[in-house]
């Protein structure tokens, strides 16, 4: 059976996610997505591929690509076995409220893509701390604010940093997570099995 996904014009990680869950959904052969730009573009192809499925082909027409793709009947399971494994007791820390040194409009934009994409993995990190102008992510006003809800209520446990919620003058707007300190956020990053830094 033929899927066809028309992923034009939404954000990434969208596209990549509606083909990881044609892919989980199985009874698909043949996939055709549509997307609107090379990144999307490639960022698809990369994922077919990984997923052990084969891109065939890939059509531009005045600016969008359609990917053709045959898939492999464990592909889903494989995409979620690797993710659940890759993802399984990890802690994210989070030090700012941008992801990435430039603009900080567009990094504010990648954290809120990254937090919706966090709640699109099978298996959620164990625990996320933040410190420093991460704890903005934790208001009542955060773009990221309803990502985080469904990590929280998924089992992730989220830690904010009490000292950098007061120096701010925003401990009253914490809307998620427990307000922490430094020794138990320390202990954390030191113990924890493994840790990333965003």
């Amino acid at each position: 059976m033929k899927k066809v996904i028309d992923a034009r014009g939404l954000d990434c990680p969208k596209p990549v996610l509606r083909t990881k869950k044609a892919l989980e959904l199985g009874g698909v052969d043949q996939l055709e997505i549509l997307v609107d730009n090379k990144a999307a573009r490639d960022n698809v192809s990369s994922f077919i591929e990984k997923s052990g499925s084969k891109v065939d082909r890939i059509k531009e027409t005045i600016g969008d690509f359609t990917i053709y793709a045959t898939v492999q009947r464990s592909a889903g399971n494989d995409i979620k076995s690797e993710e659940a494994a890759d993802a399984a007791g990890k802690t994210v820390f989070i030090s700012s409220d941008c992801l990435g040194i430039g603009s900080d409009d567009l990094g504010r934009k990648l954290m809120k893509a990254f937090t919706f994409t966090l709640t699109e993995l099978d298996t959620p990190p164990t625990r996320i701390l933040f410190m420093n102008s991460g704890v903005y992510l934790c208001l009542n006003d955060s773009d990221s604010l309803p990502n985080l809800k469904i990590l929280a209520d998924s089992g992730t446990d989220i830690l904010v940093c009490g000292t950098c919620l007061n120096f701010f003058e925003i401990a009253d707007n914490l809307a998620i997570g427990k307000v922490s300190n430094m020794y138990d956020i320390a202990d954390h990053l030191m113990t924890d099995k493994r840790v990333v830094k965003i």
